[in-house]
């Protein structure tokens, strides 16, 4: 076939941007031109060309290697790949198919995401089963009708979502192809089947529900975020000093040698300001993984931030300010802190945290910090909470809240209500809402 080694190149390449690399016009050029200078018998120096050429970032390593395995493995290789992807796909097409027969209300289907269904499918047969029992005794039930169907609905969502953070680390709720090509597409399902795989999922997924496996990426997606976001900052607070206004005052001051001619001019400028952020995280059982995501975001941005202390609570509060200003690997660091912690896990009373917050910490609380709160707003006693925090608002700057419910589910959440009324609560349980909110409502 003509042209059949640029056709392969520009396929494979089309993989990495699928698997998550950023590939512009000129890297394909170039790999195209570094493949005219060596033998191309030799698998070692296509791959070490074109790793030199489309690699730009260490942690892209690892995804370039597998690609390259996958796609450039003998034809019964990639024979046997496809023929298992096709056996998976179709294995999930009849999975939704029978919990779609299966998950039905007086004879009506209930309206259950495919996601939430492949959940169902994908639970052990024994939970499945007396799941099953339920919603047949409650379709049953005496007087119950078919308006009833909406509140099984909810209860069964909340069963699944169970489920779904406990199978985090064996659930493939993959559902549409990336792709138009086939054979691309299996590639990238085993891409997926590793412990590299696509970014732009992670931002997306629940911080909570990120699997185990997947970590490591997730970690390495958000120093990527933190460093984006301090270089677009920075370049930002030096243009700030460029954009100056004409003080008359000090101009016509400084020209009265002159006769008052205004010879030369006098300028001034907004003086920008790092905010200082007071960090709170709830790391009750329910929270703690979204606590571990924040820390690192907020360490990951510190150059543009002027001062951060940093607490987590549960039914008391812990200062751990203290280890992360090491050099340390945040991994480890964190690891330390969970050990150390008496919170780490606990219910939580936010109200009786705060109050220890204004008791031995009030220094910390003044006209230009940020009191950042972290927590799905589920807390004993919400109104002694709602008391400590309106006395707090009075000598900060502001309070953000970054809540981890899903925004969906605020208007039937009571303590939601009753915190909005006096923060600004933002919805925060993906990488993406994290990145957003700091970037545009904390550090503007």
């Amino acid at each position: 076939m003509k042209n059949y080694l640029e056709i392969n190149i520009v396929r494979f390449i089309q993989l990495l941007r699928h698997a998550g690399l950023r590939i512009g016009s000129g890297e394909v050029m170039d790999a195209l031109r570094a493949l005219t200078f060596i033998d191309l018998r030799k698998r070692d120096d296509v791959r070490i060309a074109l790793q030199a050429t489309l690699v730009k970032h260490p942690e892209e390593q690892q995804v370039f290697t597998k690609a390259f395995d996958i796609f450039f493995a003998s034809p019964q290789s990639r024979q046997e790949l496809q023929k298992q992807y096709q056996q998976k796909e179709e294995n999930k097409k009849q999975q939704l198919e029978q919990a779609a027969k299966e998950l039905t209300f007086q004879g009506k289907p209930l309206e259950l995401s495919a996601r939430e269904k492949m959940i169902y499918a994908n639970i052990p047969e024994a939970d499945r089963q007396r799941l099953l029992s339920y919603i047949r005794k409650t379709a049953t039930g005496i007087n119950v009708e078919g308006h009833f169907q909406p509140v099984l609905e909810s209860v069964i969502r909340g069963s699944l979502a169970y489920w779904r953070r406990s199978l985090r680390n064996e659930l493939d709720l993959t559902l549409t192809p990336p792709t138009e090509d086939e054979e691309l597409n299996a590639f990238l399902a085993e891409i997926g089947n590793t412990d590299y795989g696509r970014t732009d999922s992670l931002l997306a997924e629940d911080m909570q529900n990120i699997p185990d496996k997947d970590l490591p990426r997730a970690r390495v997606l958000i120093r990527k975020l933190a460093r984006q976001m301090v270089a677009r900052i920075a370049r930002r607070y030096r243009q700030s000093r460029k954009q100056k206004k004409l003080d008359l005052r000090k101009s016509i001051r400084h020209n009265l040698r002159y006769g008052g001619s205004m010879f030369t001019l006098r300028y001034r400028s907004r003086r920008v300001q790092k905010p200082k952020i007071l960090l709170l995280c709830d790391v009750s059982g329910s929270m703690a993984r979204y606590a571990s995501f924040v820390l690192q975001f907020i360490y990951g941005i510190h150059d543009v931030v002027a001062d951060i202390e940093s607490f987590v609570f549960a039914e008391g509060i812990e200062r751990v300010t203290a280890y992360f200003q090491g050099n340390i690997d945040f991994t480890e660091t964190m690891l330390t802190v969970m050990n150390n912690s008496q919170e780490w896990g606990r219910g939580t009373n936010l109200g009786a945290a705060l109050q220890a917050l204004q008791q031995d910490f009030e220094r910390l609380l003044t006209n230009q910090t940020y009191l950042l709160v972290v927590s799905d707003t589920k807390t004993l006693h919400v109104a002694d909470a709602v008391q400590e925090l309106t006395q707090i608002k009075r000598v900060v700057k502001d309070i953000i809240w970054l809540n981890t419910l899903p925004a969906s589910s605020w208007e039937t959440t009571v303590s939601v209500e009753s915190f909005r009324k006096i923060v600004r609560m933002y919805p925060c349980n993906t990488l993406s809402d994290l990145e957003q909110v700091m970037r545009e409502k904390i550090i503007a």
